[in-house]
C-alpha cells in the first residue's frame, strides 16, 4: 500500500471521526463526567474516618501485587463505557451510509479517486479500531483524575500511598483489557455490523426499521416454512453472552480470536459488508 493510498484512508478515517465526534468522543466524555460527579457526591456523604479506612484498605489490597493480575478488578468500571460504545456504534452504522446518500456527499466521494470499498472499509475500521481508542483515552483520563484525587486525600490524611500507586498501575493495565474486549466484541458481532451497513447502504428511509423488519421477516419465514429458529438462536447466542468477548485474562485473547465460531461470524459479516459496498454504487 503506497503513501498516497494510506493518506487517502487516513483522510477517510479523519472525516468519520469529525462528522461523528459526538458519538465517539462526546458520549464517553459526558459519561466520565457523570461518573466523576457521582463519585464526588458519594464521597461527600461519607465521614472522613470512613474515607481514610477505605483508602487504607485499597492500599493494602493492591500493595505489591502484579498490575496485570489485578487489572480485571477495573473491568466493572469499564462496562458502562462499553455499553455506550456499542449503542453509539449501532447508531453510527445504521445511519452512516444512509446519511452519505441523503446529503449527496456520496457524489463527492465517488468523484474522487476513492473506491466504494475504501469508503465502507473506513467505516468498519472506525467502529472496530478507532472508536475504542477514544473511549479508552477517556477512561484513562478518568483514572488519572481519580488518582490525583486519591493522592491529595492521602497526603491530607497521612495514608500510605504505595498501594494506591500499585492500584493506578493495575488501572492502566486494565486499559489494554478494555481495548481488547471492545475489539474482539466488534469482531464477534461482525454479522450485526455488516447487516446494519447493508441496510444503511440502500434503504431510502428509516434504515433502522428496515434492518429490524427484514430480520423479523426472515425469522418468521424460517419458522413458518421449516419449523425451525436457527437464525434467532444463532443471533441470540452471539449477542446475549458477553463472556464470549469480555477479556479478564490476557491468556484468553488467542482463544477468543482464533476459533470456528469467530471465523464463521467474520465470513458472514464480510459477505454483508461486501453487499453494502455493492449497493453503494446505486444512488437514489
Amino acid at each position: 500500500m503506497d503513501k498516497f493510498t494510506l493518506f487517502q484512508f487516513y483522510a477517510l478515517l479523519k472525516r468519520e471521526f469529525l462528522e461523528h465526534r459526538n458519538l465517539f468522543l462526546g458520549a464517553p466524555a459526558v459519561l466520565a463526567a457523570l461518573i466523576l460527579v457521582a463519585a464526588i457526591w458519594i464521597a461527600s456523604q461519607l465521614e472522613q474516618a470512613e474515607i481514610v479506612k477505605g483508602m487504607e484498605y485499597l492500599s493494602v489490597l493492591f500493595d505489591g501485587l502484579s498490575p496485570f493480575d489485578m487489572a480485571p478488578f477495573f473491568m466493572m468500571l469499564a462496562i458502562p463505557f462499553m455499553i455506550t460504545l456499542y449503542i453509539c456504534s449501532l447508531i453510527y452504522l445504521v445511519n452512516t451510509l444512509f446519511q452519505d446518500r441523503k446529503e449527496m456527499s456520496v457524489l463527492f466521494w465517488q468523484s474522487m479517486p476513492v473506491s466504494n470499498f475504501k469508503t465502507v472499509l473506513s467505516k468498519v475500521v472506525t467502529v472496530v479500531v478507532v472508536a475504542p481508542i477514544f473511549y479508552v483515552a477517556i477512561i484513562f483520563a478518568l483514572y488519572l483524575v481519580g488518582m490525583i484525587w486519591l493522592t491529595v486525600l492521602g497526603l491530607i490524611n497521612g495514608v500510605d500511598l504505595v498501594g494506591i500507586g500499585w492500584m493506578f498501575l493495575a488501572a492502566i493495565a486494565s486499559l489494554l483489557l478494555i481495548y481488547l474486549s471492545t475489539f474482539i466484541a466488534s469482531l464477534w458481532l461482525f454479522p450485526t455490523l455488516g447487516w446494519l451497513l447493508l441496510f444503511s447502504a440502500f434503504a431510502r428511509k428509516t434504515p433502522a426499521l428496515w434492518a429490524i423488519g427484514v430480520f423479523i421477516l426472515v425469522g418468521f419465514l424460517e419458522d413458518f416454512m421449516f419449523g425451525s429458529q436457527y437464525l434467532a438462536n444463532w443471533v441470540e447466542s452471539r449477542a446475549t453472552n458477553p463472556n464470549q468477548y469480555l477479556i479478564f485474562d490476557f491468556h484468553n485473547v488467542l482463544d477468543r480470536l482464533f476459533n470456528y465460531d469467530m471465523l464463521f461470524g467474520l465470513i458472514v459479516g464480510s459477505i454483508l459488508v461486501a453487499g453494502a459496498v455493492y449497493m453503494r454504487r446505486f444512488i437514489d
